[in-house]
C-alpha cells in the first residue's frame, strides 16, 4: 500500500503511524512537503482572488525524526535528482516507509476537485 499525501493532510492523521508500528503494516508513505495546506491555497488563489489565510506550515515537526519515533525508517530529499534513488528505497523497503519530498511552496496539484463540488467534476487546469 502507497500513501501519497501532504504535509498538512499527513498532520491531521498522524496518529495513524501509531496504527501501521502496532499492526506492522507495510505502509509506504509518500510525502509531498511544500510546508503548506497546499490544497486550500490552491483554493484560496483560484476562488478566493488569492485571499491566503491559515495555510503556512513553517513549524512543522521533523517528519524523519517522528517517523523513526514508530520505528518507521524514513528519509528525507531536498533536490530533484534525488527521487528516482529515493523512490527505489521507498518500493524495496520489505516494512513501512516514508520519504519526505520538499516541494516549492507554490507548487500546485492537478486535477484538483472545487470547494463544493464532487470528484466528477474535477478542474484540470487553471
Amino acid at each position: 500500500m502507497i500513501l501519497v499525501t501532504g504535509d498538512g493532510s499527513l498532520m491531521m492523521n498522524i496518529q495513524e503511524l501509531g496504527s501501521i508500528k502496532r499492526g506492522n503494516l507495510p505502509v509506504k508513505i509518500l510525502l509531498l512537503d511544500n510546508q503548506r495546506l497546499g490544497m486550500v491555497r490552491q483554493w484560496q488563489d483560484l476562488f478566493w482572488k488569492k485571499r491566503r489565510s491559515e495555510t503556512i506550515l513553517e513549524d512543522n515537526p521533523n517528519f524523519v525524526m517522528l517517523a523513526n519515533a514508530f520505528d518507521i525508517p524514513a528519509e528525507r530529499i531536498d533536490h530533484a535528482d534525488e527521487v528516482d534513488a529515493a523512490l527505489t528505497r521507498l518500493l524495496e523497503s520489505d516494512t513501512a516507509y516514508l520519504l519526505q519530498v520538499c516541494i516549492p511552496p507554490e507548487d500546485c496539484v492537478w486535477p484538483l476537485v472545487p470547494p463544493g463540488a464532487c470528484n466528477a467534476d474535477m478542474v484540470e487546469e487553471m
